[in-house]
């Protein structure tokens, strides 16, 4: 039978059943066309070993691109490689196997009709397959690849350059030890020569991880002594050194280079350990193994005579076998049969290839003494043999006289039973002559034939002196006492006849044969076994073999009812109610392992049961024995208790419902009474009421429990207690310790290093700067806090807070948070901002409230200074801005180097209020050229930008002084003096009449637009020309973009150092988006906040 080996490669172990069989031709596929073949392996063919370590495939046959015809059914040829209407091609094992069953076919076929042998082993079938096969590639058999090689049926059965095959499948090994060889003489040198065995193993069981039943092995002897052993390969051919292969079932040996000479193959029973004798099939190839001649030859070992000695003219019948060693038929051919070299007489016989054939000769010897007895196969050689020298058989027989003769109707004995100690034969004494004699019989000692050991046992008979009359005949019982049972073997006893008076003697051999017989018997260290009634049961018992012989014993558990037995060590599949022991040693035992499952319904305490286990032995005769197993169920005290709640992590002041399951699991009735080990800080809720349970029921329980506000985690434990026994849960209380954070408060810090201990500071904070403030955060719980920090700022206020490393306790962190007053803010207003620490739902809060301190703030802005002429007088147009967040009134003085002239045009009074612009413009006027620098102050101003220098340059020649075309100086201070008299009595006058009547506005020039003056005349033109306020309170104009110097009416981003706005969107025209720093502090624009 062939099996295709699958399409599961190319990984190892992919082959699958059937195709593992160790008695089938697993075929794997090789490529048929195309570039590679045939000598190429398809990667999906499956590939071995099996899982006992058997070469799979034994074969590889083309599969790979097979065209195939095409049925015209065919519907689904999606996954054809190649078609037309009339053929498909295809790849997978499942074209190969078919191409290696046609072959399998032809060698069949071959057998029957060419070499004539009648129904051929599937067996030898498999062996001419492998013989022929070629090695893929790289010589490298066997492997898991392609196992023997590729098919090549012209190598099975026609080998190229005049090598012949030989083959043997009639032959058959029936125990352990035996062998049989074969002599092949190889007429050429440095030719291959290979040999092949393949058996069909007898059934394996299935519960045994190695399936080889009976273990042949084939070995080869070169002629000069060199043994090489089946299956021990390396590079492709056989090799010396290794070990035998106790896996596989088809064993192969390949010489690449034989020399000339005898070669002996040898087929070894090594290991029989089936109940059947082995049949087997070897195939052999060389130069000079001649598989077309026959070869007769006598089998010396299997010459019998049907008495010991023959005596004159008693008819004595021959007994001779012949065996055809050839592997063809041998038509008829003669055999003759020679008395001391005198043809007695002849007849014809037809042997077919590897049958053997037994012949009977009757004879009547004529004189008594040694005679040589010959016969010869084919004397006239007329027939072809391969060997001629091996027709002849010559054997020596001592022919007695006339006298006494010894007789039995049974000569050999079989043994039947382990525990018979005696066995008799019933012989007959008889006189032959005619005339009285007298007679006696001896008795010889009791031998061991296959041994040749002398067994110490006592012979006895019923008589043994006659006075006999002539052809008179007397009944003698033989009586062997042995032990009970002995060796397995052939006991043989020589009785000796004499005929006292005439002195001939006349002998009989009387043979006791004892086969391999079994005694079982069954230990174990119960008189009754203890059985739980819920779970499974395991002992061991100890199986003994008391037979004469290694024996191995099929064993069957048969439990009670509702019951399960089973075998816990014997197979590979624990469980199964049946089981072989193996090969046991005579007087030996084997431990094993039985597991008896109760029923799934609870069985009563102390109910008994028997257990049967049949023993039957695995010999020719098998024998039967029951042993019973009583077997008793134990009183059993067992619950199981499960929490079906789900408790998780709990908070201190919370409580817990616990709902448990309890399963009994006994068979008795249990009455308990609860009670709880619990962690510090926790409580049982509920009542702790007497539980009743009975057997076999299940019941649940519900139990509250209260944690305090300092409850702990930790092992919790349910107890229930019956008096005798207790049953115990425990779980774990996994309660979540809360940190508890301290907030201290450390500092503020000024941007200019100044620094306090309270958040008040100084009692007022000031805007347009960074405010530092520090705490350090602490934690008084045994747990680890990390929390984040965040504020929540009331509107004007910006700021944010760096990281805070987690505490633990007695740990400090600390928590540096940086808040920004923006600088427009009004003053004396009182913002707050929230610092907030937060983590795993625990929060600290504290609060901050600020107090806005005045902030005098000014920003310059020039225009383009002209190069002046020396004698002549010019103007410069300053852009004054208040940044503060208050009303700025402050006066304008400014400040020329010697030879230079410079003062404000018009009133040099700054009124602005927050936001405010004003161009101020000055007159300047320089005798001498070259390059000066102009200082503008407010006079008495606490801002930190209250003086503004630029650089100015003239040209021309040296004026004298400046003061020759301008008014002297005396005089200019005088009127400057007269202009402020008068500027601070309108001042008070307004303020007097503000008190009265509604305050009117002063009219408000357009943002940037300068006033021209009408002459270069100080006292002519007003100095100061105010702009919209940016400030929001004054409800009047949006705030200014510090680039673009736009509205701005969008969205704004506000400079945390001094809060200059900007444009927060890109606006057309406006290039506060491309800014690096701010244009009125110079702080980098990433720092900028949504304002």
């Amino acid at each position: 039978i062939l099996f295709a080996a699958g399409n599961d490669g190319p990984n190892s172990g992919t082959v699958s059943p059937p195709a593992t069989a160790k008695n089938v031709i697993s075929v794997g596929n090789h490529q048929n066309r195309y570039s590679g073949s045939p000598d190429t392996m398809m990667s999906g063919s499956s590939r071995g070993p099996t899982e006992d370590g058997r070469i799979k495939p034994d074969l590889v046959a083309p599969g790979g691109y097979v065209r195939s015809c095409r049925a015209q059914e065919a519907g689904d040829t999606g996954s054809a490689t190649w078609s037309n209407n009339y053929y498909l091609e295809y790849t997978g094992t499942s074209m190969a196997t078919p191409n290696a069953a046609g072959a399998a076919v032809m060698v069949r076929e071959y057998l029957q009709e060419i070499a004539l042998r009648p129904s051929p082993q599937g067996a030898l079938v498999k062996a001419l397959l492998v013989l022929g096969a070629q090695d893929i590639g790289t010589r490298d058999i066997p492997n898991e690849d392609e196992g023997w090689g590729r098919i090549n049926l012209r190598n099975s059965l026609a080998p190229p350059g005049g090598q012949g095959i030989w083959v043997d499948d009639r032959s058959v090994l029936s125990g352990t030890g035996n062998s049989k060889s074969y002599a092949f003489n190889i007429s050429q040198a440095n030719g291959q020569f290979k040999a092949v065995l393949a058996w069909s193993d007898e059934r394996g069981s299935r519960f045994s991880s190695a399936q080889l039943v009976n273990d042949l092995d084939l070995e080869v002897t070169a002629p000069d002594g060199t043994v090489y052993l089946g299956n021990d390969f390396s590079n492709g051919r056989s090799a010396t050194g290794g070990a035998r292969d106790s896996v596989n079932n088809l064993e192969v040996i390949l010489i690449d280079t034989a020399s000339t000479g005898t070669w002996t193959v040898k087929v070894k029973d090594t290991q029989h350990s089936g109940s059947r004798a082995q049949p087997y099939a070897i195939a052999v190839s060389g130069y000079g193994v001649n598989d077309l001649r026959p070869d007769p030859k006598v089998v010396p070992e299997d010459f019998d005579m049907n008495v010991g000695i023959p005596q004159v003219d008693d008819p004595v019948q021959l007994t001779t076998s012949f065996f055809n060693f050839g592997n063809v038929k041998a038509d008829s051919f003669p055999i003759a049969f020679e008395v001391n070299g005198v043809e007695e007489s002849r007849t014809s016989i037809e042997l077919g290839a590897g049958v053997k054939r037994v012949v009977l000769w009757p004879w009547t010897p004529a004189t008594a003494g040694e005679t040589t007895l010959t016969f010869i196969i084919d004397p006239d050689d007329e027939m072809e043999e391969i060997r001629e020298d091996n027709n002849r058989f010559d054997i020596q027989v001592n022919v007695t006289a006339p006298g006494v003769k010894l007789e039995t109707a049974t000569q050999a004995i079989t043994l039947d039973s382990s525990e018979t100690t005696t066995t008799s034969w019933n012989i007959s004494l008889t006189n032959t002559a005619l005339i009285p004699t007298n007679a006696s019989m001896q008795t010889g000692d009791v031998v061991h034939v296959e041994s040749g050991q002398t067994m110490p046992w006592y012979i006895g008979s019923t008589d043994s002196n006659f006075s006999m009359e002539g052809q008179a005949s007397e009944s003698i019982i033989v009586t062997l006492v042995h032990p009970a049972p002995p060796s397995p073997g052939t006991y043989r006893i020589d009785l000796l006849a004499l005929d006292v008076d005439n002195g001939v003697d006349y002998p009989l051999e009387i043979d006791m044969i004892v086969p391999d017989l079994p005694e079982a018997a069954v230990e174990f260290d119960y008189q009754v076994v203890p059985v739980h009634p819920a779970n499974p049961t395991n002992m061991t018992i100890r199986f003994f073999n008391n037979g004469n012989a290694a024996i191995g014993y099929d064993l069957f558990l048969e439990a009670p009812v509702g019951w399960q037995a089973g075998f816990t060590n014997l197979g590979s599949e624990a469980g199964a109610s049946s089981g072989s022991t193996g090969l046991i040693n005579s007087e030996a035992f084997r431990a094993v392992g039985l597991m008896f499952t109760p029923p799934q319904v609870m069985t009563a305490a102390g109910a008994e049961r028997v257990v049967k286990l049949t023993a039957v032995s695995q010999t020719e005769q098998q024998e039967l024995t029951v042993f019973e197993i009583p077997i008793q169920v134990l009183t059993v005290r067992e619950m199981s208790i499960d929490l079906e709640s789900s408790i998780g992590v709990l908070r201190p002041d919370s409580s817990v419902t616990l709902r448990y399951s309890l399963e009994h699991e006994g068979n008795v009735d249990f009455n308990f009474t609860p009670s709880f080990e619990l962690p510090s800080g926790w409580s049982v809720a509920s009542s702790l009421d007497l539980v009743e349970l009975p057997w076999a029921t299940s019941k649940n329980l519900l139990y509250t429990l209260e944690a305090g506000n300092n409850a702990r985690s930790g092992t919790i434990k349910l107890h229930l207690d019956n008096g005798s026994n207790r049953f115990t849960w425990e779980g774990l209380l996994d309660v979540e310790i809360l940190p508890e954070p301290t907030l201290t408060f450390v500092g503020l810090e000024l941007q200019d290093g100044t620094s306090f201990g309270t958040p008040q500071g100084a009692g007022s904070h000031p805007s347009g700067e960074s405010l530092k403030f520090t705490w350090l955060l602490g934690n008084a719980a045994e747990t680890v806090w990390n929390p984040s920090a965040s504020l929540q700022l009331d509107p004007g206020l910006f700021g944010e807070c760096t990281p805070v490393d987690p505490v633990g306790i007695g740990d400090v962190s600390p928590v540096v948070c940086n808040v920004l007053i923006a600088a427009n803010m009004a003053p004396m207003s009182e913002p707050s901002f929230t610092l907030v620490l937060s983590d795993a739902g625990v929060e600290q809060t504290t609060t901050v409230g600020l107090l806005v301190a005045p902030n005098e703030q000014v920003a310059w802005d020039i225009g383009s200074v002209p190069v002046l002429t020396t004698g002549q007088e010019r103007q410069v147009t300053i852009e004054i801005t208040n940044t503060g967040n208050t009303a700025l009134q402050r006066q304008v003085v400014v400040e020329a180097p010697s030879k230079w002239s410079a003062s404000v045009d018009g009133n040099d009074i700054l009124d602005l209020e927050v936001g405010q612009s004003v161009l101020v413009r000055l007159n300047l006027r320089a005798d001498i050229p070259g390059s000066e620098s102009i200082t503008v102050s407010l006079a008495q101003s606490t801002a930190s930008d209250s003086t503004f220098s630029f650089a100015i340059t003239s040209s021309g020649e040296p004026m004298g002084t400046s003061g020759e075309s301008g008014l002297d100086s005396t005089l200019a201070v005088a009127l400057l003096f007269v202009v402020l008299i008068a500027a601070f009595a309108i001042l008070g006058s307004n303020v007097l009449r503000g008190r009265d009547e509604p305050k009117t506005a002063q009219p408000v020039m357009p943002h940037r637009a300068a006033i021209p003056a009408p002459t270069p005349t100080v006292q002519t033109a007003p100095a100061l020309v105010a702009t919209s306020p940016t400030s929001a309170a004054s409800g009047a104009a949006p705030p200014m973009c510090w680039a673009c110097r736009q509205p701005i009416t969008t969205a704004m981003l506000g400079c945390p150092s001094c809060g200059a706005r900007y444009h927060a969107a890109g606006v057309g025209g406006c290039t506060a988006s491309s800014l690096e720093s701010c244009v009125n502090c110079g702080g980098p624009t990433s720092a900028f906040v949504k304002a």
